[in-house]
C-alpha cells in the first residue's frame, strides 16, 4: 500500500505554490497525496512567519497536529516555511516531537529525508541556526533552483498561481520579508513560459501571477524591470482567457505595461483590468517612515493614470493603521484618501511590530487599542465603498468564471453556483452567486446582476 502524505499550507498564495511543489516532489517519488490529515503517514506543515498573528496560527496548527500524532492518528510531522527562519532553534526546543524542520528554499530535502519504504521517522533535523533577524544592509540575494514545474495544484483545476520571483528589494521598514526570503530573484523567462505551458495543458483558464513584488520582475536579469515583456509573452500564448496580476508596487508602471491591461470580457486572452497595488498609507511623513519610496502626490498621479488608461479598472489595495508616528491628523487624511479614490477592493491591517525591523525601533509606537480602533474605522469606509460599487452593477451583465456548484445536505447539486467576474481574484475577493442549471466549473458564462449581498453579487445566467 502506498504511503500517504498530507499537507497543511498556511499564509499567502506564494506559500501555496511552495506547498504544491513539495507535493510534486514527493508524488514523483511514489507518495500518494491524501487531502485528509488523519491517517496520513506524513503530514507537512508549511508555515507563514510574516507577522505575529501568522506565527500564532502556525504554532496553534502545529500543536493540533501533535495531538493527532500522540493519538497515532498521523505518522511523521515535517514543518517548513517562513516560521523556521523567523524563530530559529526555539522551535525544536519547544516541539521536540516534530520529525523534521526545513527553512525557506530547503523544502526539497523532504523527499530525501522521507524516502519510501517502511516509514521510520528520521532523527529530528535541526532548524536553521537561531539568529537575530538579518539587518537590511546584510540581506543576501539568494540563488536557488526553481522547482515549480511539476507541482500538484491545490487550487480549483481551472485556476493556478504562477510565482515569477522570490524575495524582495523594497526594504519597507515594517517588513521582515527580505530577512526571511532574501533579496529579489526573478524566475527566468524561459522557466516562467515553460511552467505556463504545463498549466495551460492541464486545463487552467485563469493564470494568477504572484511574487513579493511582481512589477520588479526582470531587474536582476536585465538591469531593469521587464514585466511588460513577460506579460506580453504570456498574453501572446493565447492559452489563458484570464491573466491576473497580484502584488504590484507603485513604481515601474510605464506606458508599455499599462497598455497591456484591459479586456477580459470577450477577449480570447487578456491581462485583466485588475491592479493589486498595496499602498499601506498616503501621508507623506508616514510613507517616508515606512521607506515606501513614493509620496502622496506620486501615488495619486499613478492612481489617476490607472483610472484614465485602463477601461473598467478594478483597483485593489491594502493599508496599515497605527504605524509608529501616525497622528490623528494623519489617520484622518488616510480616511479621506480612501473615500476619494474609492478602491473596489481593499484590506486593512493594524500595524504589527516585527523584531529586527527598523519600524519596531521607531519612536511614537501606538497602543494596540488605538491601532485596532483605527483599523475598524477604515475597514468600515472601505467595505461601504465596495458595497456601493457592487450595487451599481445591478442590471448589468458580466462574463463570469464558474468555480463550484452548490450542493444540498444530501450531496445533490442545486441549480446554484459560485463564480467570479474579472474584478474578483480567487480566495481574497467577493464572489458571484449564480442561478442557472447545467453549468460546468471552469467554463465561462454570461450573467446579469440582479441583486447584491453586501459586496457579493447575485446573478442570473443569460
Amino acid at each position: 500500500m502506498a504511503k500517504k502524505v498530507s499537507i497543511v499550507s498556511l499564509g499567502c498564495p506564494k506559500n501555496l505554490v511552495d506547498s504544491e511543489s513539495i507535493l510534486g516532489c514527493l508524488i514523483a517519488q511514489g507518495w500518494e497525496f491524501d487531502p485528509s490529515v488523519e491517517g496520513a503517514d506524513l503530514v507537512v506543515l508549511n508555515t507563514c512567519g510574516f507577522i505575529e498573528s501568522a506565527r500564532r496560527e502556525a504554532t496553534e496548527t502545529l500543536e493540533s497536529l501533535l495531538k493527532l500524532k500522540r493519538r497515532k492518528k498521523i505518522g511523521a510531522i515535517a514543518v517548513c516555511g517562513c516560521l523556521i527562519r523567523a524563530l530559529g532553534n526555539e522551535l525544536p526546543r519547544r516541539y521536540p516531537e516534530v520529525d523534521a524542520w526545513y527553512g525557506p528554499f530547503d523544502e526539497s530535502r523532504l523527499s530525501e529525508t522521507f524516502p519510501l519504504g517502511p516509514l521510520v521517522p528520521p532523527k529530528p533535523e535541526r532548524a536553521e541556526p537561531a539568529r537575530k533577524p538579518v539587518p537590511f544592509r546584510d540581506t543576501v540575494r539568494r540563488r536557488y533552483t526553481f522547482r515549480d514545474e511539476n507541482r500538484l495544484l491545490l487550487t480549483l483545476p481551472h485556476t493556478a498561481y504562477l510565482k515569477i520571483a522570490e524575495g524582495c528589494d523594497r526594504f519597507c521598514s515594517y517588513c521582515a520579508i527580505p530577512a526571511i526570503r532574501g533579496r529579489f530573484t526573478s524566475k527566468p523567462l524561459e522557466a516562467v513560459l515553460s511552467e505556463a505551458e504545463i498549466l495551460a495543458r492541464s486545463g487552467v483558464k485563469e493564470l494568477v501571477l504572484i511574487a513579493q513584488e511582481t512589477t520588479f520582475w526582470g531587474n536582476d536579469l536585465y538591469g531593469e524591470p521587464r514585466l511588460a515583456k513577460l506579460l506580453a509573452e504570456l498574453k501572446g500564448m493565447n492559452a489563458f482567457p484570464w491573466i491576473r496580476l497580484l502584488y504590484t508596487y507603485p513604481l515601474f508602471f510605464g506606458d508599455e505595461l499599462l497598455e497591456l491591461f484591459g479586456g477580459g470580457d470577450g477577449d480570447a486572452s487578456a491581462v485583466l483590468p485588475y491592479v493589486d497595488l498595496p499602498l499601506q498609507h498616503c501621508n507623506d511623513a508616514i510613507l517616508k517612515r515606512m521607506n515606501r519610496r513614493v509620496g502622496k502626490s506620486e501615488t495619486e498621479d499613478l492612481l489617476a493614470r490607472l483610472r484614465e488608461t485602463i477601461p473598467g479598472l478594478t483597483l485593489r489595495t491594502t493599508f496599515i493603521t497605527g504605524f509608529p508616528g501616525e497622528t490623528d491628523a494623519a489617520f484622518e487624511e488616510l480616511l479621506e484618501f480612501a473615500e476619494k479614490w474609492r478602491f473596489e477592493r481593499a484590506g486593512v491591517f493594524a500595524y504589527s511590530a516585527e523584531a529586527g525591523t527598523r519600524a519596531a525601533e521607531l519612536e511614537g509606537q501606538i497602543p494596540d487599542e488605538v491601532k485596532e480602533e483605527r483599523r475598524a474605522r477604515l475597514y468600515e469606509v472601505l467595505t461601504r465603498v465596495s458595497a456601493e460599487q457592487a450595487r451599481a452593477k445591478v442590471g448589468k451583465s458580466y462574463k463570469v468564471l464558474v468555480d463550484t456548484p452548490v450542493v444540498d445536505d444530501s450531496g445533490e447539486v442545486e441549480d446554484f453556483y459560485v463564480g467570479r467576474t474579472a474584478a474578483d481574484a480567487p480566495d481574497i475577493d467577493p464572489v458571484v452567486y449564480l442561478t442557472g442549471s447545467g453549468l460546468t466549473p471552469g467554463e465561462f458564462c454570461r450573467a446579469e446582476i440582479v441583486d447584491t449581498q453586501q459586496q457579493d453579487l447575485i446573478a442570473a445566467v443569460l
